[in-house]
């Protein structure tokens, strides 16, 4: 605890020169001269082919414009009222754009990402993409290593065949929206067995997410990406996988007709590995070139009969395939440290998951080898070895016998997160009680390593702020003083339910306690020091919070007794005692 808060402090002291952050890959952390953070960053925004700097901030108009249309989309019955409800926009801000250090490549360049998660489309793209997912091929994709071995164990390799990969060269920003629109339109009759939106107002919604809510913010500069797929937009991974997928249905096709043929072949995001004839390779790599000019493959070969794909390492031996759990050089090697502030049951729980995935994905061939990384990477983590010795046995037992005494639980339960604290969270009785409940819960850590990252996406402000609970000081006026304040809540942003009061106060309203209080005493409300008291996403939870503020207050309140009535008398009780206190 004391050494993660020095670091806090050294990098509150420094933190106008350093930047500390995590790595694109491999789950490292990077601290780098912020200097040079900012030199990348803007060189990476002065590409004027891909990015273009705006005047004006387009959020309130497009959340308007994404609320039209889920509107339409209920009035013809396209949506039912719940989706309606959660497809709407009620609180919008302007993405936030920051970069994540390539450390695997040269120079160490930025992937820019945007924070995207209250862009006004957010929801409306999450539920389009749950559609468009229907495209992906099943016959390509691979979500995981499992499923790849699963995959190759009965795939035989020869002399004449190699392992390949291809990689797609910055695959999401090389995507034309164009492109990806009329790849997903040609597809409209298999699409439409999905959805009853029709094919004119799909292709409106394709327009409005990927083209109008391209956009974001950095340095307090706003900037619209004017080529390729909105970094961070729900929507990008699923058109790419669907462009990559027709890419590569072309370049079959077209293969096939110089009787070239592909023996087998999967990929993940975007990168592709197959299996093919050692003469093939060029013709096959160009082929894919060919499809679109913006997007091309770099291709990499096996080396002394192996290589590397997804969480595995797969090798020849003879006509037979080999897996091997592969870690990249880059990997961190980092899981929950022996002595952090964890449950002993998730420690265990993680160490176990990675044993047996190392064991799972690896040919008996390479299990001595692996154990000894098991082990190294434990130390590293500072699990004792002993602990170490007994968990690699009893995983290995259990792999053995291939989990048959594992019992699935079927039960619905609820699923909730509850900060640790040691010796309380544990508690059996407390777990048994929830337990009977039908939920299940898992424990968060209070400090995390993010907590001290660097904070490199420009900041809300407080007029940007959403689902707050905030309060209004009354100032008085020239011969009177007032103490009194109003406590409220809004999901919207703060800046404009904050207009609102203005305007209640303005036309001498009696709608909230707020504006009854001015009309009445012709007090003046101090409007440009409104203080954000909490922040909190979900409403009921939020409202709650805004009866215990008030009841902090309530000698002071000028809220109106509705505003508070509804409170749970065991939030009143422990008020009135800490008021006590």
């Amino acid at each position: 605890m004391r050494i993660f808060e020095d670091t806090k402090k050294f990098l509150r002291q420094h933190k106008d020169k350093i930047v500390l952050t995590q790595a694109d890959k491999g789950n490292k952390t990077v601290l780098m001269n912020k200097t040079e953070y900012e030199e990348k960053m803007t060189d990476l925004l002065s590409d004027r082919k891909v990015y273009k700097i705006i005047r004006k901030d387009p959020t309130q108009q497009l959340m308007r414009k994404n609320n039209t249309i889920v509107n339409e989309l209920y009035k013809e019955n396209k949506i039912n009222v719940r989706e309606k409800f959660q497809l709407s926009c009620t609180a919008a801000v302007a993405p936030r754009l920051y970069g994540l250090p390539k450390i695997h490549k040269d120079n160490m360049p930025l992937r820019p990402i945007s924070s995207s998660t209250k862009v006004p489309c957010y929801r409306l793209a999450k539920h389009t993409g749950a559609i468009l997912k229907n495209l992906i091929s099943d016959d390509y994709n691979v979500k995981y290593a499992f499923q790849l071995k699963e995959r190759l164990k009965n795939i035989n390799i020869y002399e004449d065949e190699i392992l390949i990969s291809f990689d797609v060269i910055s695959l999401f920003t090389n995507i034309p929206t164009h492109i990806a629109i009329h790849t997903i339109m040609k597809q409209w009759t298999q699409l439409e067995r999905h959805t009853n939106i029709s094919k004119k107002q799909f292709q409106t919604i394709l327009e409005f997410c990927l083209r109008e809510n391209n956009y974001f913010m950095y340095n307090s500069k706003l900037y619209q990406q004017t080529y390729g797929m909105p970094m961070g937009n729900p929507l990008s991974p699923t058109i790419a996988d669907i462009v990559l997928d027709k890419i590569l249905d072309d370049s079959i096709a077209e293969l096939k007709k110089k009787d070239i043929y592909i023996k087998y072949i999967n990929k993940y995001v975007d990168d592709v590995f197959a299996i093919i004839k050692s003469k093939d390779a060029e013709e096959i790599l160009n082929t894919l070139n060919s499809q679109l000019t913006s997007i091309k493959f770099t291709i990499e070969t096996e080396k002394d009969n192996k290589l590397a794909f997804l969480d595995v390492e797969v090798s020849r031996k003879n006509k037979n395939l080999l897996m091997n759990w592969y870690a990249k050089s880059i990997a961190s090697g980092r899981i929950i440290n022996y002595h952090s502030n964890h449950p002993w049951k998730q420690k265990i729980n993680t160490t176990t998951n990675l044993i047996r995935k190392v064991i799972l994905l690896s040919n008996e061939d390479f299990l001595t080898d692996n154990i000894k990384q098991i082990k190294k990477i434990l130390f590293k983590n500072s699990y004792p070895s002993s602990l170490t010795d007994r968990l690699i046995q009893n995983t290995v037992n259990r792999v053995h016998q291939k989990d048959n005494n594992t019992q699935q639980d079927n039960t619905k339960k609820k699923y909730i997160g509850v900060n640790y604290i040691p010796g309380l969270t544990e508690n059996e009785i407390l777990h048994k009680t929830i337990n009977n409940k039908n939920i299940n819960y898992a424990h968060k850590p209070n400090i995390t390593l993010k907590k001290i990252f660097t904070r490199t996406k420009d900041p809300v402000t407080k007029e940007e702020q959403t689902d707050v609970v905030y309060k209004i000081t009354c100032n008085g006026n020239e011969n009177e003083k007032c103490n009194k304040c109003y406590i409220g809540t809004t999901k919207r942003q703060l800046g404009i339910r904050i207009n609102e009061h203005k305007k209640d106060a303005e036309n001498k309203k009696t709608s909230t306690g707020l504006a009854q209080h001015l009309t009445k005493s012709k007090h003046v409300a101090d409007f440009s020091n409104v203080k954000i008291l909490d922040i909190e996403r979900r409403e009921k939870t939020r409202m709650t919070l805004e009866s215990i503020r008030i009841q902090q207050q309530l000698q002071n309140a000028m809220n109106f007794k509705e505003d508070f009535d509804n409170i749970s008398s065991a939030y009143s009780a422990i008020i009135q005692r800490c008021k006590r206190m």
